[in-house]
Protein backbone atom coordinates (compact mmCIF):
# COMPACT_ATOMS: atom_id res chain seq x y z
CA UNK A 1 0.00 0.00 0.00
CA UNK A 2 1.31 3.49 -0.85
CA UNK A 3 -0.57 6.44 1.10
CA UNK A 4 0.20 9.76 -0.51
CA UNK A 5 -1.33 13.44 -1.12
CA UNK A 6 -2.41 15.15 1.91
CA UNK A 7 -1.23 19.50 2.40
CA UNK A 8 1.97 18.03 3.99
CA UNK A 9 2.61 15.64 0.70
CA UNK A 10 3.30 12.35 2.38
CA UNK A 11 4.67 9.72 0.49
CA UNK A 12 4.58 6.16 2.63
CA UNK A 13 4.15 2.70 1.33
CA UNK A 14 4.09 -0.55 3.02
CA UNK A 15 4.60 -3.90 2.12
CA UNK A 16 3.42 -7.08 3.92
CA UNK A 17 5.76 -9.83 2.57
CA UNK A 18 5.12 -13.60 2.37
CA UNK A 19 8.41 -14.32 5.04
CA UNK A 20 5.98 -12.14 8.12
CA UNK A 21 8.08 -8.99 7.80
CA UNK A 22 6.66 -5.46 7.02
CA UNK A 23 8.82 -2.84 5.44
CA UNK A 24 7.81 0.59 5.62
CA UNK A 25 9.11 3.49 3.48
CA UNK A 26 8.68 7.22 4.28
CA UNK A 27 10.93 9.82 3.36
CA UNK A 28 13.47 7.60 1.64
CA UNK A 29 14.04 5.64 4.15
CA UNK A 30 13.27 1.87 4.84
CA UNK A 31 12.62 0.17 7.68
CA UNK A 32 12.02 -3.93 7.82
CA UNK A 33 9.88 -5.65 11.06
CA UNK A 34 8.84 -8.74 11.45
CA UNK A 35 4.93 -9.29 12.57
CA UNK A 36 3.62 -11.73 15.25
CA UNK A 37 2.24 -15.15 13.94
CA UNK A 38 -1.40 -13.40 14.88
CA UNK A 39 -0.35 -10.15 13.18
CA UNK A 40 0.22 -12.25 10.16
CA UNK A 41 -2.71 -14.29 10.34
CA UNK A 42 -4.87 -10.62 10.59
CA UNK A 43 -3.27 -9.21 7.66
CA UNK A 44 -3.29 -12.49 5.63
CA UNK A 45 -7.16 -13.13 6.67
CA UNK A 46 -8.11 -9.20 5.93
CA UNK A 47 -6.17 -9.49 2.04
CA UNK A 48 -8.09 -13.06 1.59
CA UNK A 49 -11.73 -11.24 2.69
CA UNK A 50 -13.66 -12.18 -0.44
CA UNK A 51 -15.61 -8.74 -0.50
CA UNK A 52 -12.66 -6.93 -1.72
CA UNK A 53 -13.34 -8.46 -5.05
CA UNK A 54 -16.25 -6.23 -4.96
CA UNK A 55 -14.30 -3.04 -4.38
CA UNK A 56 -14.11 -0.76 -7.70
CA UNK A 57 -10.24 -0.32 -9.02
CA UNK A 58 -10.69 3.38 -8.66
CA UNK A 59 -12.87 5.46 -6.02
CA UNK A 60 -11.87 9.21 -5.77
CA UNK A 61 -14.08 11.96 -5.01
CA UNK A 62 -12.01 14.43 -7.71
CA UNK A 63 -13.70 17.45 -6.09
CA UNK A 64 -12.16 17.05 -3.01
CA UNK A 65 -8.92 18.69 -1.72
CA UNK A 66 -5.50 17.51 0.49
CA UNK A 67 -6.90 13.85 0.97
CA UNK A 68 -4.82 11.02 0.85
CA UNK A 69 -4.74 8.80 -1.73
CA UNK A 70 -4.10 4.98 -1.28
CA UNK A 71 -2.91 3.08 -3.66
CA UNK A 72 -3.12 -0.95 -2.76
CA UNK A 73 -1.51 -3.92 -5.00
CA UNK A 74 -3.04 -6.96 -3.86
CA UNK A 75 -4.77 -10.16 -5.82
CA UNK A 76 -3.40 -9.40 -9.62
CA UNK A 77 -4.92 -5.93 -9.22
CA UNK A 78 -4.78 -2.28 -8.13
CA UNK A 79 -7.24 -0.68 -6.00
CA UNK A 80 -6.88 3.75 -5.95
CA UNK A 81 -9.44 5.02 -3.46
CA UNK A 82 -9.44 8.15 -1.07
CA UNK A 83 -11.83 6.47 0.87
CA UNK A 84 -14.48 9.18 0.20
CA UNK A 85 -16.74 5.97 -0.62
CA UNK A 86 -17.89 3.55 1.82
CA UNK A 87 -16.11 -0.15 1.26
CA UNK A 88 -15.81 -1.84 4.58
CA UNK A 89 -13.46 -4.27 3.65
CA UNK A 90 -10.63 -2.32 1.83
CA UNK A 91 -10.94 0.64 5.14
CA UNK A 92 -10.15 -2.51 7.28
CA UNK A 93 -7.30 -3.81 5.31
CA UNK A 94 -6.02 0.45 5.12
CA UNK A 95 -6.37 0.77 8.84
CA UNK A 96 -4.69 -2.62 9.70
CA UNK A 97 -1.88 -2.16 6.75
CA UNK A 98 -1.70 1.67 8.28
CA UNK A 99 -0.62 0.84 11.81
CA UNK A 100 2.78 -0.31 10.46
CA UNK A 101 3.28 3.11 8.99
CA UNK A 102 5.45 5.66 11.06
CA UNK A 103 3.31 8.25 12.31
CA UNK A 104 3.85 12.19 11.35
Amino acid sequence: MTVSGGFAGVNQQVVLRGDGTVRTTDRGESVVRRTTAAQFMELRTLLGDRSLADVPGFAMNMGAADMFQYTLQFDDRTVITDRSAEEPALDRLIDALGKWLPTQ
